[in-house]
């Protein structure tokens, strides 16, 4: 025994012949199935019609241009970009010319700078006085014998009167000499020919 409660289907007499015919609405006709398939068949046959025909007058799906569109369309961005990084023939002298080169400055050549003879204490020294002041020349030879100068002649001047004391020397090797006697006696030294060696004139008012 069936736990639901009994329905309108339940009612059908065991001996009808009529079994299952609360199903036959459940069940499509082979009838409305083939008509389904020839309509869809139909518009697909219109659709395809009107793509092949229709759309390539309206532009769409076509890979053509229009000439005077493509004569009009500004210049694509690649060339436009390589002409202007191309230089100009201006520019290109410009970076190919040298820069100009310093004028070399001519270094000066240095000044020689002349030999001095050095001190030589062996040469003679004469000492002559013209100041008229009795014993100057002894006591100036004194001084020159301690300081390391071997001294010839000691004497009264006999020629021309002297305006003042001087060191005098006849050639330039004796220039050192003469003038490091001048330094100690304080006088000036002088290069004069005529004299012999290295000659001390004390003139007037010498001390």
């Amino acid at each position: 025994m069936s736990q639901y409660p009994r329905d309108e289907f339940d009612k059908v007499p065991e001996t009808s012949a009529r079994q299952g015919v609360h199903r036959e609405r459940l069940i499509p006709s082979r009838s409305n199935g083939l008509g389904l398939l020839i309509t869809v068949g139909v518009l697909a046959l219109l659709i395809g019609l009107a793509a092949y025909f229709v759309l390539p007058r309206l532009g769409i799906g076509t890979g053509s241009t229009d000439p005077s569109a493509a004569a009009q369309a500004p210049a694509p961005a690649s060339a436009s970009a390589s002409a202007a990084a191309t230089p100009t023939p201006e520019v290109e002298s410009d970076a190919a010319s040298p820069s100009p080169t310093p004028a070399s400055t001519p270094t000066p050549s240095p000044t020689p700078t002349p030999t001095v003879p050095a001190i030589d204490r062996t040469q003679p020294v004469a000492v002559f006085n013209a100041s008229g002041v009795t014993g100057l020349g002894a006591s100036v030879s004194g001084r020159m014998t301690a300081a390391g100068w071997p001294v010839g002649t000691v004497a009264n001047w006999a020629g021309a009167p002297q305006q003042g004391s001087g060191v005098y020397f006849s050639s330039p090797e004796l220039a050192a000499n003469a003038q490091e006697i001048g330094a100690q006696l304080g006088i000036p030294a002088l290069e004069t020919p005529g004299f012999t060696g290295v000659t001390v004139v004390l003139g007037p008012g010498y001390r």
